[in-house]
């Protein structure tokens, strides 16, 4: 196949309760910008870059899954200082899992939106990441 590759991820959608809750938080929390709102569904860029879209749900879905009853996240998103973010997350009292130092596959924490929506958060400075 010489055209039409996947050239990576473009965004990710997840289900919140109240869409423009969520959104303040992840402006908030994250510095993402708002594109492309509409009724019950926006997306949040980084700069010109999709990051997520937000999508009001009237259910209790949420985007996780289970592994041996344990909860499990869906986006990893990535960062060039986890010890900082995790501070600043911490002091505004995000929920945040403990800082895991997995030697050459990076640092790890796990974060929940308001919604319960989990997140892993990676810092690898061995990857080449374009953002």
């Amino acid at each position: 196949m010489s055209d039409g590759k996947i050239l990576g991820i473009a965004y990710n959608v997840i289900p919140v309760a109240n869409i423009e809750k969520s959104a303040e938080w992840y402006v908030k929390h994250f510095g993402f910008n708002i594109r492309h709102q509409r009724e019950g569904y926006l997306s949040l860029f980084r700069h010109n870059r999709p990051i997520l879209d937000l999508i009001q749900s009237d259910n209790d879905t949420r985007a996780v899954f289970e592994i041996n009853n344990k909860k499990r996240w869906f986006i990893t998103f990535f960062t060039n200082d986890i010890e900082s973010l995790h501070t600043y997350l911490k002091s505004e009292d995000v929920k945040v899992g403990n800082i895991s130092d997995e030697g050459k596959y990076g640092k790890f924490f796990v974060l929940e939106d308001l919604d319960g929506n989990l997140f892993d958060i990676w810092e690898n400075h061995d990857c080449e990441l374009n953002y």
